[in-house]
């Protein structure tokens, strides 16, 4: 992939030495027959990108896309499955976009306005470009880890649409929460942040290395009340009916974010699909065992499968008798039907599913 990039798109670099350092690689780590494989296949490509052929848009739009976008066929047919056919195209070409960089301010030790004014001395242009009120999107990503107002734990780098999360659970002081397969905490310590450190937060997390980073991101931001957990989902360490409030963003297919991760669509199997719905309603059957009675579920997934949305809620809903619940109003510009909200990959966004839950 890196050979055709080159041959096509780096002026720099000759077809010649693109091939030859490709089949160097091939051989080096991996053996005399894939060299021969890689050799022959960039040797029989066109001269010319345009020369490439491609399925005809109107016969065949699901090739046309997959091949001119580079997204396999089945990921295109998920999303179709899902909005239509009339919004495919525009998901396609979101996906090769390079995205916006959006990060979540720290209410409790500045805000948005002043961090806004605090970036722009340092030569980084933010803008509030969406309803989340703590949110601001940048122009640049210079040194934005290493930024010393992060390092100050005036932001997280957050995108927006994981940000409604924790506006969909509405966590109020005093409060016991738990927020699950929480690493690296970027949602922990939102919590902490919306309730001003007024609440008392459980965070598990199954991986023991991934713990240390929800410390890290604690001690960052000033956040106080948090309380890690390393444990699976599906075995929580806690009585029944404990929590007030939990919430859930669960291992998933992660096709929302692939202009983000766009190797996720050369690793993720469709196949793949029912095994992760299947983790996604085990972790929520057990959350729904530590959560008190009238307390809230929100289950969230970084996706828009079906087997990773509706279907898991729906089956969810009719073996536990629970009942949708609206999230706050903030959220209503992406609401699908009652208690669910899905936002679709473009512009600022990535996407999104998740749903408020009631136990009775």
């Amino acid at each position: 992939r890196i050979a055709v990039f080159q041959i096509y798109f780096c002026d720099i670099v000759t077809t010649p030495a693109a091939v030859h350092t490709s089949v160097d690689l091939a051989r080096v780590f991996g053996h005399a027959g894939l060299a021969r494989l890689v050799n022959a296949v960039l040797r029989k490509l066109p001269e010319k990108f345009d020369d490439i052929p491609i399925p005809s848009k109107e016969e065949d739009l699901f090739s046309y896309l997959s091949i001119r976008y580079s997204i396999p066929k089945w990921i295109l047919q998920e999303f179709a499955q899902r909005f239509g056919e009339d919004q495919l195209e525009d998901f396609a070409l979101s996906v090769s976009e390079i995205p916006f960089l959006s990060i979540r301010t720290n209410t409790m030790l500045t805000n948005r306005e002043e961090l806004e004014k605090r970036l722009k001395k340092i030569g980084i242009e933010a803008q509030h470009l969406t309803p989340i009120p703590e949110e601001l999107s940048l122009n640049s990503t210079y040194l934005l880890t290493d930024c010393p107002l992060m390092r100050q734990g005036l932001y997280t780098i957050q995108d927006p649409a994981s940000m409604l999360s924790v506006h969909a659970l509405n966590p109020q002081a005093n409060d016991i929460i738990l927020d699950l397969c929480s690493a690296p905490g970027t949602k922990t310590t939102h919590i902490a942040e919306f309730t001003r450190n007024q609440s008392k937060i459980f965070s598990v997390e199954i991986h023991p290395g991934r713990i240390q980073r929800i410390y890290e991101n604690i001690h960052r931001l000033k956040c106080e009340n948090i309380f890690p957990v390393c444990s699976s989902g599906t075995y929580l360490p806690f009585p029944d009916e404990t929590f007030d409030r939990i919430l859930l963003d669960a291992p998933c297919s992660g096709l929302g974010t692939l202009r983000r991760n766009p190797d996720i669509k050369y690793n993720i199997r469709q196949e793949s699909l029912q095994r992760l719905s299947k983790l996604q309603k085990a972790i929520l059957t057990e959350a729904c065992r530590v959560c008190k009675r009238g307390g809230v579920i929100v289950y969230s997934v970084c996706t828009f499968t079906k087997d990773e949305t509706l279907n898991v809620v729906n089956e969810f809903v009719e073996e536990q008798k629970l009942i949708l619940k609206n999230a706050p109003e903030l959220l209503d510009p992406w609401k699908i039907q009652t208690g669910q909200y899905q936002t679709i990959p473009k512009n600022l966004w990535d996407g999104f599913f998740l749903t408020v839950f009631q136990k009775p």
